[in-house]
């Protein structure tokens, strides 16, 4: 009996040994929206810039140092940013994704200052992770592909990457220590400005080329790009539809490889699942941004995401969504407290992060009972990053972001909107879903499901 039990212990050592052995984590960065004429001084009729005096009425509110949800990022705001992952799992983290839109949409600086500002943010990032790899994505709001933009990057990216990433803003990074396969993808080449263009049929040849080759060397791959497939109500067409359903069918065709899709844009935190005759095979996860600001949907508090990872298959195990009160720090006057919102799993109670997973708890947003109103308003919660907005969803808007999670083809989230407009209007519903009981609960979900 002693020896069984000894040889039990020695198992479950050496299980735990190797199993922690696996874990790593990468950290998810997403619209900064720099703004480098942001100041306390200024005024937001003119994007928190420095007013005229000849052309200001003087009446323009106080400004916080950090930033205001009126306006994108400040210098301090991303600073703050950086001093803060330096503090979570350092020693862990095996690569960051930078997933896009340095800019601040605003700034009206030549192209030289801009690459100044972009430059500013490639050092910062370089001090803050001088040990590990930072893997750029490049935003609609970022410069073109170019020789400058590589040779700005080029101490992160292999000679390889850089040549793909030249021509086209795309590159994968295999890599040598495990079987994971990162896949950056230059989501701007799917608009519908860009997708019929020689540049987007070379990614897609290039594409279905590093999937083939991923396939065959049983690698498993994440997808990393700055717009998500799909569509959104404040962002109702990112990408032609051709180019949406060619992304899709391409999911499809290798979901078996594909360990993750992480996408930013939406300044929102919301997640996608992607189906295949109605059984769901993919997922794709958004991350809220950096920047404060989120036009023309409102506002947000800014957010940083850490995922935590089997590093030998890529398998996604969790990850911790941190936020910055925006409000709060501002008032705190030199204090920037940046801290965990919430754990994925523990916050919607899932037994593993997968395509089944988020279908299932896709469902439960879908309004109906007590509970389910509850899981709602959860998620809205994150998807606003804490921030304390004072609109209300109705029944309408609740559909809008299930239509958005599960119906990635634009055809089928016209349709699935339209159906639930149409029933709602059949049962007479006008005034906002649960109105006088949403900031009680979402007071409370404060309290309870926040995750330290």
């Amino acid at each position: 009996m002693e020896i069984a039990n000894l040889v039990l212990t020695l198992i479950c050592v050496i299980s735990f040994t190797c199993t922690h052995a696996k874990i790593g984590y990468f950290w998810h960065i997403t619209d900064f929206h720099y703004d480098p004429l942001y100041t306390p001084q200024g005024d937001t009729r003119r994007h928190c810039r420095r007013a005229d005096e000849r052309g200001s009425s003087g009446h323009h509110r106080a400004l916080g140092r950090f930033g205001d949800y009126s306006c994108d990022s400040s210098l301090e705001l991303i600073e703050s940013a950086a001093r803060y992952m330096r503090t979570r799992h350092s020693e862990n983290v095996e690569f960051v994704l930078w997933t896009g839109d340095i800019i601040a949409a605003t700034y009206t600086g030549n192209e030289d200052t801009k690459y100044q500002a972009i430059r500013n943010m490639t050092e910062l990032l370089s001090q803050t992770f001088s040990s590990h790899f930072v893997f750029p994505v490049l935003g609609h709001l970022d410069p073109a592909p170019s020789a400058s933009l590589t040779n700005l990057w080029m101490h992160w990216l292999p000679l390889e990457a850089m040549q793909t990433f030249q021509n086209g803003g795309y590159y994968t990074i295999e890599q040598s220590y495990s079987k994971l396969r990162i896949v950056v993808l230059n989501t701007n080449l799917f608009s519908a400005r860009e997708s019929s263009s020689p540049p987007a049929k070379r990614q897609w040849d290039w594409l279905d080329g590093e999937l083939e080759k991923a396939t065959n060397n049983k690698d498993m791959v994440y997808i990393v790009g700055h717009a998500a497939p799909g569509s959104d109500s404040r962002y109702p067409y990112d990408t032609s539809p051709d180019a949406n359903a060619k992304y899709l069918r391409t999911v499809r065709r290798h979901a078996r490889i594909i360990a993750g899709q992480f996408f930013g844009h939406l300044h929102a935190d919301t997640f996608r699942v992607i189906y295949d005759n109605d059984r769901p095979v993919s997922w794709a996860l958004l991350a809220p941004s950096v920047s404060p600001h989120r036009d023309p949907g409102g506002s947000s508090n800014p957010g940083l995401r850490l995922y935590k990872f089997d590093t030998n298959n890529g398998k996604v195990l969790d990850y911790t969504q941190y936020y910055l009160d925006l409000a709060a720090a501002n008032r705190n006057a030199g204090a920037a407290e940046w801290t965990a919102e919430y754990n994925l799993t523990q916050y919607y109670g899932l037994h593993e992060v997968s395509a089944v997973s988020l279908h299932n708890l896709a469902d439960k947003l879908r309004i109906g009972t007590p509970h389910e109103t509850n899981v709602f308003y959860k998620y809205l919660r994150a998807y606003n990053v804490r921030y304390e907005s004072s609109d209300n969803c109705d029944g309408a808007c609740a559909h809008q972001h299930f239509c958005a999670i599960t119906c990635l083809e634009h055809l089928a989230y016209r349709q699935c909107v339209e159906a639930a407009a149409s029933a709602l209007a059949a049962a007479g519903e006008s005034a906002p879903l649960v109105a006088p009981l949403v900031n009680v609960l979402l007071t409370l979900m404060g309290l309870v499901f926040l995750v330290v």
